[in-house]
């Protein structure tokens, strides 16, 4: 066969620049044309090496391009200068080719996995010459710049927007302001009306008494006038008769006027009683006003619609330059089945930067969300608290003055009060202010912590025993489970229970059948960890699994352990002074009871610093357990001032402001 001219390859080699035979056989000095080219080996192969290369082991995985698709010539090694993209499977080559079936750039390593094996590969080079023209790059194009667009108006719409917020915010204020000065008038002026009426109804009141008064002065003159002259008469027989005779009718007199002056001596008396509809609007969350949600202005929403829309209508665009190329295809004796294969991969080419910039949008939204929820939270250690109508608990049927041990929210609007001295649980109606049930136990309860399907354990120690309660309704008594010891507080994780023995300073954990699973009270060198840890918490924070605060009455310490009763940290600060209750309030922060330093402490369990929230200057003395309610923004707290029995059968509550 007749080389054609400058295509031949030298005798001996198949190393040229430019082939157009088989090379391997080349090497034997055969011309033979190529049916397939190996895109691994950079061979052009007749049909019977392109046989063997797929039947050898180290080749058969080798892609092979046939004569429709391999180039026309080999290409020269300096065409990699061309190549700056490197493989990031591969690094140390350059991306050269494309998979259309799986869309994915390649490199020469990435061609021999079997993965594309059976694929159609196309070179770069060869692609890229009609990428330029493509639909893909103009829509990128057209993307980009309408993304562009639809950024900027996003941009100047939610500038407009922060503007209407802070007119609104203003408006909001103004409207605020001014009803609580027409408040504060309304009130004013009654203030004065009801002073007004005190006033006039006591300087009435004195002035009949006055009255009064001086008729009785000048009557008990009469009566020394009368005993004086009779007196003087002592001697004189018949001038005493007559002196006597006269007395007895002024005598008479005077006794008439004693008596009116008795009747007319019973002057009304007042007492000033709060009138219900503004005690109630104190305690109402909603006095003064209300914010009420409006119609949304939102900058995102009309974007996402208008993206929604262009979508559509390039879609349609699509199906009809499809539905176009299709007929004249077919009308040239195309297969229309490969247009379709053809259309729907430029069209999964076309959507990843639509998908992906809804997707962007979401996770903005979703951001934004987040952040709003977080700077929502309240920071308790700048709070201010307002004292409102403590809650009356003790009962009218003899019972002793209360000893309220612990406090637990329940949920809705109710309270668990676990009464020491009346061996009894209370439950109270927090929107209504009052005790609505209660229930006797064995003996005198001290702490209580919640169980899974409305159910509590409360810790009885006299007894050495837990008593387990249905809070469903009105309260039940169950099962009672006996321990070793005088326990005292108690909490509640993955069915176990966590209890505290302050007579022999230790933490035990148990199952709910009271069975010993493990106990932490000294360190590896014998050192006590507690001294007398009366109360305890579990909470869960922001992590998993939960963690234990236990409080030492002697040694004025917190104490933080692990679900397994290792310890982790202790804090301690010169303002708590013998805690006794302590109650979660959000991550990372705990409420605490100073018995003896008459004060309400937070406690960043992360910094470890402890802030006081309330003192003696908001009514706290002797404090024993604290309950927070962040949904009504209310603390529950109860005292037990031994020198003031009657104030310890009171829940005092504070509202945030």
């Amino acid at each position: 066969m007749d080389a054609v001219s400058g295509k031949k390859a030298p005798e001996g080699t198949g190393l040229v620049t430019d082939h157009t035979f088989c090379q391997p056989c080349a090497n034997d000095g055969k011309n033979i044309p190529p049916d397939a080219f190996c895109t691994v080996c950079k061979e052009f192969l007749c049909s019977n090496c392109a046989r063997v290369h797929k039947n050898m082991k180290f080749t058969k995985m080798h892609p092979l391009q046939d004569k429709s698709t391999m180039p026309s010539s080999l290409q020269p090694e300096s065409e990699n200068k061309h190549f700056t993209e490197t493989c990031q499977r591969h690094a140390e080559e350059f991306i050269k080719y494309y998979c259309p079936n799986h869309e994915t750039l390649l490199c020469g390593e990435c061609l021999a996995e079997k993965e594309h094996s059976s694929c159609t590969i196309e070179k770069i080079s060869q692609v890229a010459k009609r990428y330029k023209e493509g639909a893909e790059y103009n829509s990128l194009k057209t993307g980009l710049v309408q993304t562009a667009t639809d950024i900027g108006k996003l941009s100047h719409d939610i500038q407009a927007i922060m503007k209407s917020v802070d007119e609104e915010s203003l408006t909001n204020i103004n409207e605020l302001r001014k009803f609580r000065t027409e408040i504060n008038q309304y009130l004013d002026k009654r203030e004065n009306e009801l002073l007004a009426e005190i006033d006039q109804k006591k300087r009435t009141s004195k002035t009949l008494l006055n009255e009064l008064k001086s008729k009785c002065t000048n009557m008990k003159s009469s009566i020394e006038k009368l005993k004086s002259e009779l007196q003087a008469q002592d001697d004189n027989s018949n001038q005493l008769l007559i002196v006597g005779k006269r007395a007895i009718k002024e005598l008479a007199g005077l006794q008439a006027a004693l008596e009116e002056v008795s009747k007319r001596s019973e002057v009304p008396r007042y007492k000033f009683h709060r009138d219900p509809a503004t005690e109630q609007l104190i305690t109402s969350d909603k006095a003064i006003g209300r914010l009420e949600e409006g119609e949304s202005t939102s900058a995102l929403g009309p974007l996402q619609r208008q993206l929604q829309t262009k979508q559509k209508q390039r879609q349609q665009e699509t199906m009809q330059q499809h539905q176009k190329h299709i007929k004249a295809l077919s009308q040239k004796g195309e297969s229309i089945s490969a247009v379709e294969q053809q259309e729907r991969q430029q069209q999964k080419k076309q959507q990843p930067w639509q998908l992906e910039t809804m997707q962007q949008q979401q996770k903005y939204m979703q951001g934004a969300s987040q952040k709003a929820h977080f700077s929502s939270r309240a920071d308790l250690s700048q709070a201010k608290f307002s004292r409102q109508p403590d809650i009356s608990v003790k009962t009218s049927d003899g019972s002793r003055d209360c000893w309220l041990t612990s406090v637990t929210l329940l949920t809705g609007d109710s309270l668990i009060l676990v009464d020491h001295n009346n061996c009894s649980l209370k439950l109270v109606d927090t929107m209504n202010n009052k005790l609505v049930s209660q229930v006797k136990l064995l003996g005198e309860p001290w702490d209580l912590c919640h169980l899974p399907g409305n159910r509590a354990a409360v810790t009885l120690p006299g007894l050495k025993k837990i008593q387990f309660v249905s809070t469903q309704g009105n309260f039940t008594l169950q099962e009672v489970v006996e321990v070793e010891e005088k326990c005292h507080g108690i909490g509640f994780c993955d069915d176990n229970l966590i209890v505290s023995f302050p007579f022999q300073g230790k933490v035990v954990l148990m199952n709910m059948k009271g069975k010993v699973k493990k106990s932490v009270d000294k360190d590896s060198s014998e050192k006590p960890w507690f001294v007398y840890p009366v109360n305890l918490t579990v909470t869960r924070e922001s992590q998993t699994p939960p963690v234990i605060y236990v409080l030492d009455w002697d040694t004025n310490t917190i104490t933080k352990l692990s679900i397994s009763l290792e310890v982790l940290q202790s804090y301690q600060d010169p303002i708590l002074k013998y805690p006794r209750g302590l109650a979660p309030v959000g991550d990372n922060q705990l409420l605490l009871c100073g018995s003896s330093s008459d004060n309400i402490l937070l406690l960043d369990t992360l910094t470890g610093e402890i802030t006081q929230l309330l003192g003696k200057e908001e009514g706290i003395e002797c404090p024993r357990s604290v309950a927070y309610c962040s949904l009504k923004k209310m603390m529950f707290v109860t005292c037990r001032h031994y020198g003031r029995p009657d104030s310890d059968s009171f829940v005092k509550v504070f509202k945030l402001v």
